[in-house]
């Protein structure tokens, strides 16, 4: 299964997603001007890691490190968490560094609603 990988632009996030490191990481800004054309593409590339999930290692481990995102982005960030639910649940541990800077304390308890959402268990880490 190849890597995906998304570079950062003006309003979308980096995302790299390394299925040989077992390795997922988005940073950045998400205020994409059509949120689903630029999310589509991840949505459908974990679920075709959630198929092959018996043939990577263990354990996935997940960074995530928004400076902004809207209220449409989050709809689809939610949408990853709960594949990311589903693939841990079938047996593959995951550890999730969410990283939020101090004052911002809206991108830290959206980070704690989507532990509670997911059924994960994320490491808050002030950067």
């Amino acid at each position: 299964m190849e890597k995906l990988e998304i570079i950062a632009g003006k309003h979308t996030p980096m995302v790299w997603f390394d299925p040989k490191e077992n390795t997922f990481s988005i940073s950045g800004s998400s205020l994409p001007e059509n949120v689903h054309d630029f999310y589509r593409p991840v949505l459908l590339w974990l679920d075709e890691y959630e198929k092959n999930i018996s043939s990577f290692k263990k354990p996935l481990k997940i960074t995530v490190k928004f400076a902004y995102y809207n209220s449409g982005s989050m709809r689809y960030i939610a949408e990853i968490f709960k594949k990311i639910a589903k693939i841990n649940q079938k047996g593959m541990e995951t550890i999730v560094d969410w990283y939020y800077e101090k004052e911002d304390e809206l991108l830290k308890e959206a980070g704690e609603d989507l532990a509670e959402l997911a059924g994960l268990e994320f490491n808050f880490i002030v950067s």
